[in-house]
């Protein structure tokens, strides 16, 4: 199932040392941003991300569309984007995939929702991972064979910080044909 949905989003990204040995082993690969807005090639959507005056910094790319690291407030947002091998998934069935390995889970809220016209699953998460207290902030969107997950996650404390600003990239993300 997408590699078993892109190695549990790759661990959560999340576990800072992971972080780090990314950006020593790729160095700073190419993301394309242009006027705050990202377009990734090859894929059919863009969307605006946080100004970096903000605190947000790219990372370096490898199964995510795009991630991007708050220091401050220790905070991820994640845009993956994929193919969907069998095409009997349900959004639930997709969405479950995202917290395997997340202990202790306690969901927020649960809600259908559209992004950019096309029904997307919102959850609202807490949990553990690797002993850190987490909330995540999640929609899962499918359109034909594509699965896509936006992922935002931060310590319980920070939480809310910045998370207006991971609302703000859902907001303007677009399909494009």
């Amino acid at each position: 199932m997408s590699h078993l949905r892109n190695e549990l989003i790759l661990r959560w990204l999340g576990t800072l040392g992971f972080v780090f040995i990314i950006i020593d082993f790729l160095g700073c690969a190419a993301i394309k941003i242009e006027q705050g807005t990202f377009s990734p090639r090859d894929k059919n959507f863009i969307m605006k991300l946080p100004e970096a005056e903000k605190g947000w910094e790219p990372l370096p790319a490898d199964k995510e569309d795009i991630a991007l690291w708050h220091k401050q407030y220790n905070a991820m947002i994640a845009v993956i984007s994929s193919d969907i091998e069998n095409k009997g998934f349900s959004l639930e069935m997709l969405n479950r995939h995202l917290f395997l390995g997340i202990t202790n889970k306690k969901v927020v809220s649960k809600d259908s929702v559209l992004v950019d016209n096309q029904r997307a699953l919102h959850m609202i998460l807490e949990g553990e991972l690797d002993h850190c207290r987490l909330q995540i902030d999640s929609y899962v969107i499918r359109m034909e064979d594509k699965v896509y997950d936006l992922v935002y996650w931060a310590p319980t404390d920070s939480f809310d910080k910045v998370k207006g600003d991971f609302e703000n990239m859902i907001r303007s993300f677009k399909f494009t044909p």
